[in-house]
């Protein structure tokens, strides 16, 4: 029924949740803090290497503390990722994916502004997928650095030592893409184990359309060019990471804005197989693992290096 007229208006139960609640990633290291809908199934927080909320995406104008506010909940504990990911289909309903992290065949976190994605890759099986406000990036990119700690401890001996003449990167040496440049410079500073085996800039590629249908494809492909765009890759012995944007292949002249690493133990990738790219000439995909695909443009110092990497 409706107030009474005249009638003050209830203020609205608040609660510490819902105060918290934003468009950012928030670390987790008490019970409390534990979104209420992931409690009976997210453990101990003093027992996790790492634990993350991701809202959901939604405004806070349209948010009340009533509602389940979180989305997903990362958790890495034993050398485990566990995401807890709301169900909006079951009321009150949790879906659950756990995997080793000996299991990742690559981990891929980017970002394109603010829309940040978190990908993990698993030989077989679906990946496991978390999108999240960009300005968060830090929080997520420390929770990947923590599971790729556990991940490479012991392979391959301690990498080598950071090289005292790194290979240079100008940058305007990759063109328009100085902003893979300037990834490639915080990676290094980061982790002073990584060294540079190669980069491509991007590269305009014209479609395989031999037959006479394909005219009107080489035709669209003049008026609205497709780029395979560039990539750094880089290597500390143990693990390879690559640098690039998060759509490989990008048609017209729009600008790109997006920056992504893929990461990608050495010793799990194995089978990787070296394929001709069907539909466009002078590109070849580098395929790992039977799920995860490069694209390189032929020849380019950016296929050695993975080729290289790769062994």
């Amino acid at each position: 029924m409706p107030a009474a007229k005249g009638a003050k208006p209830q203020p609205m139960e608040r609660t510490e949740e819902f105060d918290a609640f934003g468009p950012w990633v928030l670390p987790v290291s008490e019970a409390d803090e534990v979104p209420r809908l992931f409690r009976p199934h997210a453990g101990d927080p003093h027992t996790a290497q790492a634990m993350l909320k991701v809202p959901r995406t939604i405004s806070r104008r349209d948010a009340n503390p009533s509602m389940d506010l979180y989305q997903h909940l990362l958790v890495f504990r034993d050398d485990i990722v566990v995401l807890l990911t709301r169900a909006p289909s079951q009321s009150g309903g949790v879906h659950r994916r756990t995997v080793a992290a000996k299991d990742l065949l690559a981990i891929e976190e980017s970002v394109d502004l603010l829309d940040g994605r978190l990908v993990l890759t698993v030989r077989d099986g679906p990946a496991l997928r978390v999108s999240y406000n960009g300005s968060s990036r830090d929080l997520i990119r420390g929770f990947v650095d923590t599971v790729r700690a556990s991940w490479t401890t012991g392979v391959g001996g301690p990498g080598p030592e950071r090289d005292p003449h790194p290979i240079p990167l100008g940058l305007r040496e990759l063109g328009p893409d100085v902003a893979l440049v300037t990834e490639y410079r915080a990676l290094v500073a980061a982790e002073p184990a990584m060294h540079l085996l190669g980069a491509h800039p991007r590269e305009r590629v014209e479609p395989v359309a031999p037959d006479a249908a394909g005219i009107v494809t080489r035709i669209g492909h003049r008026l609205w060019p497709m780029t395979l765009q560039g990539a750094i890759v880089c290597s500390d012995g143990r693990e390879l990471v690559v640098l690039h944007r998060r759509p490989w292949w990008v048609r017209g002249a729009r600008p790109v804005h997006s920056i992504a690493r893929t990461m990608i133990p050495v010793d799990r990738a194995n089978p990787f197989e070296i394929l001709d790219h069907p539909d466009y000439h002078g590109v070849r995909t580098i395929r790992i693992g039977g799920v995860l695909e490069l694209p390189v443009p032929l020849g380019s110092a950016g296929e050695q290096a993975l080729r290289e990497a790769l062994g």
